[in-house]
């Protein structure tokens, strides 16, 4: 059964969804779980490889966007919300991932504001009514306290 988490964020800082998506990308990679992070656009595949490069000093994310890399990375970047392949899948877009039951497990990263949470709120019924279990975390700062 496909598991789907929504995270909602309060943190108010600029880079909060992305600082989020990142530390998930990281959990995931130290797992050994391969994750397919979908963004919204090719500009923001590019912005977040970029991101996740340089955004912790101590901690690397091995990633790719690169098809030709996916084998050798355990955390790979694209816009393809149908891409398949991947039993774990991070979702940056904002609109629902198709057939979400042929996945193992869903992260929802909800930005902070009322129009993200709406639509979020239209995901969660349509993952519902196609039979998978959703839970949700409320994430109100995205740094560890002694950062």
């Amino acid at each position: 059964m496909s598991e789907i988490v929504f995270h909602l964020i309060d943190d108010p800082a600029e880079d909060a969804f992305w600082y989020f998506a990142a530390e998930l990308c990281a959990e995931q990679a130290e797992a050994q779980h391969p994750t397919y992070v979908v963004c919204a656009s090719l500009a923001h595949v590019e912005g977040f490889d970029d991101y996740l490069w340089s955004y912790r000093d101590d901690r690397f994310v091995p990633h790719t966007a690169d098809p030709e890399d996916a084998d050798h990375a355990p955390i790979f970047i694209g816009c393809d919300p149908e891409a398949g392949g991947f039993a774990r899948v991070i979702n940056l877009t904002g609109t629902p991932i198709p057939r979400p039951t042929d996945r193992e497990h869903i992260d929802e990263v909800i930005r902070a504001g009322e129009q993200p949470r709406a639509d979020a709120r239209a995901r969660w019924r349509q993952y519902k009514s196609a039979g998978a279990t959703i839970d949700h975390h409320r994430v109100e700062s995205v740094r560890p306290s002694d950062e």
